[in-house]
């Protein structure tokens, strides 16, 4: 009874309403047959985050704004218009999860993005955990044994890097041509300054071709260490093969034999799938709270694009498959929308005839459900689906896989030797890594370009995107054709191949010559709906600020752009952007606003309108 009581009381403050709710409906039905005894492992998901009143609400997003890394802070202010921290970044209220721990269990993990816990606890628990007005729903996490596509055949390669030329890629040239990477290395682009995210089953960075690889960071969320390769006194032997041969696909660098989609980016290393104790036939268990932990993670410390050669099937169905009902799907869509493009296998299921049933037979398998989230199909060399790439549709209708690589006969390392390469992987696996490179490269072409245009862009221009299908999606991705697209739209590529467009005829013309003083120009379009761009021009490098008020005086918003150097920034490319909402991420009123350039103690002001 003292428990209960002291449960309760960290519990306090949440609105009646919510208080009043029946406890037995806040648990999952899959949950409620369960005896007293049986212990569970469940999704605690609370109601809010525990602030008493607003006032508290804005100064904690104003705190997690302040403790954001540069590296997640410029991602969000380019790659999406929601660039403001909101609540699902704060972290779980802790007195909400002590009040759960007083009542019993034991702590797995705990999601911000799900505002939630993952807890492990009996039946006769749960029952009474839901009785905490602080719990909006106890749903169950499910367990997961898949069959590995590494292969087990021997007939290996052996050798160390050549001292061929550069883009020489070996018995790798196919899967590189095929989506036409090779003309984005040709341009400059190997990923440089950008961070992919892998999350799998480990990495061993042993092997010659991933010596110069950059590693930022890398985290075992499975083990909760900081070392994501095989550790004796953890895991089976082979624990990190297949996410060794991912990295090796984006990321190898042995001209002659292999050279991987970006091999000159930042790498981010989560550890989230165990292999089954035993080993035997490459099963593997997973279970979504370490994939969950692991793409927050990687958002948090910046991650630019996330690529996972996993998915999860056993436990879900065809109607499940909506965008919106898998945990994990829930965070794809969330790391999205934080500016994250999220790359995912579509599975292997497809040898198998189409189903309803529990197993998604033939089907893709979450998160690739996800709205834009690409769902990685997988082609052979002649560009023919392969048997065992998962079909669509969503079951709300939409095409699923969004784009195909090759992903039979893939090269990659042999990560249980230093210098050994195989030319046989198979899976969507082996498609997925080439798909997400291709995505940093556009975005290293084209830094201010967000999710949705790569995303779209990618979709808009694969091999046959005027006649989409649930086999093959949109079809091959064509990297060229995306990059010319892209250029079209934004008229500017950035590093190392910069290209000179004139700005709109109601701009002010290029200034020639050394600019003398910095100067704000006119906004375009205005008036405007929705967004718009700021131009101006810098004498000098310097930090430099846009502030927004309306006809009131009030600050409604900043565009903190950082240290520029010298130059005109009158290009959608580079100039500032405002995607007319204030500092809330609240759309604002229609109504004449003032926008004053900051730079250097001098400012320069114009006058724009919003029309909704």
């Amino acid at each position: 009874m003292v428990v209960s009581l002291i449960a309760l009381t960290l519990c306090a403050g949440i609105s009646p309403d919510i208080s009043n709710a029946n406890p037995y409906l806040k648990i999952s039905p899959a949950i409620r047959p369960h005896t007293p005894t049986e212990v569970l492992k469940v999704w605690v998901l609370f109601v809010d985050r525990g602030f008493s009143n607003i006032s508290d609400r804005h100064k904690a997003l104003e705190q997690y704004q302040l403790q954001m890394s540069n590296w997640a802070k410029r991602r969000r202010e380019h790659r999406t218009p929601h660039n403001r921290p909101d609540l699902t970044d704060l972290p779980v209220q802790s007195r909400y999860i002590e009040a759960v721990l007083q009542v019993g269990g034991k702590l797995r993990s705990r999601s911000r993005w799900l505002n939630g816990i993952g807890l492990e606890a009996t039946m006769a628990q749960v029952q009474a955990i839901a009785h905490l007005p602080c719990v909006r729903v106890i749903d169950p996490i499910h367990q997961h044994v898949a069959t590995a596509e590494v292969p087990v055949s021997d007939s290996l390669t052996l050798s160390a890097p050549s001292s061929a030329q550069p883009f020489n890629y070996g018995s790798a040239t196919a899967q590189i041509t095929q989506i036409q990477v090779d003309f984005l290395h040709q341009q400059g682009f190997l990923g440089e300054n950008i961070v992919i995210g892998l999350l799998d089953t480990g990495f061993n960075l042993k092997h010659i071709a991933l010596e110069r690889v950059d590693v930022i960071a890398q985290h075992d969320f499975v083990n909760n260490d900081v070392n994501t390769a095989d550790e004796v006194d953890q895991d089976d032997p082979g624990q990190d093969e297949h996410g060794s041969v991912v990295l090796g696909i984006l990321a190898a660098d042995a001209p002659g034999q292999l050279i991987g989609v970006a091999p000159r980016a930042r790498y981010l290393l989560g550890k989230t799938e165990r292999i089954s104790q035993n080993g035997a036939f490459f099963e593997r268990e997973i279970e979504e709270d370490w994939w969950i932990e692991g793409i927050e993670w990687l958002e948090e410390m910046g991650a630019d694009v996330v690529s996972s050669s996993l998915g999860y099937f056993e436990w879900y169905r065809f109607a499940d498959l909506d965008g919106k009902t898998s945990k994990i799907t829930i965070a794809a869509n969330l790391a999205v929308q934080k500016g994250m493009p999220v790359i995912i296998a579509a599975g292997n299921l497809g040898a198998q005839p189409l189903g309803d049933a529990r197993g998604l037979s033939g089907r893709i398998t979450p998160p690739a459900d996800g709205f834009d989230v690409l769902a990685i199909g997988a082609v052979n060399a002649d560009g023919q689906a392969a048997p065992f790439s998962s079909r669509g549709p969503t079951f709300d209708g939409r095409i699923k896989p969004d784009l195909m690589a090759m992903g039979q006969g893939i090269t990659s390392i042999n990560s249980r030797t230093r210098g050994e390469f195989f030319n046989g992987y198979n899976g969507t696996s082996s498609a997925t890594p080439l798909a997400a490179g291709v995505v940093a490269l556009l975005m290293e072409a084209y830094p201010l370009a967000t999710v949705q245009d790569i995303v779209h862009t990618l979709r808009r221009t694969a091999s046959h995107s005027d006649k989409p299908n649930n086999t093959t999606g949109y079809g091959i991705i064509r990297a060229r054709v995306a990059y010319d697209r892209l250029l079209d739209q934004f008229g500017h590529t950035g590093f190392p191949r910069p290209i000179a467009v004139e700005p709109d005829a109601d701009l002010v013309p290029t200034t020639l010559g050394e600019i003398k003083q910095g100067e704000l120009f006119q906004n375009y379009p205005n008036p405007f709906n929705a967004e718009t761009w700021l131009p101006f021009t810098l004498p000098s490098a310097g930090r430099t600020n846009i502030r927004i008020y309306n006809l009131d005086g009030t600050v409604v918003n900043r565009l903190n752009l950082g240290r520029l150097g010298p130059g005109e920034y009158s290009t959608k490319q580079r100039a500032a952007y405002w995607d007319g909402r204030n500092f809330d991420g609240e759309r604002a009123a229609s109504g004449t606003y003032f926008y004053v350039l900051e730079f250097q103690g001098e400012i320069d002001i114009r006058k724009m309108i919003l029309l909704e």
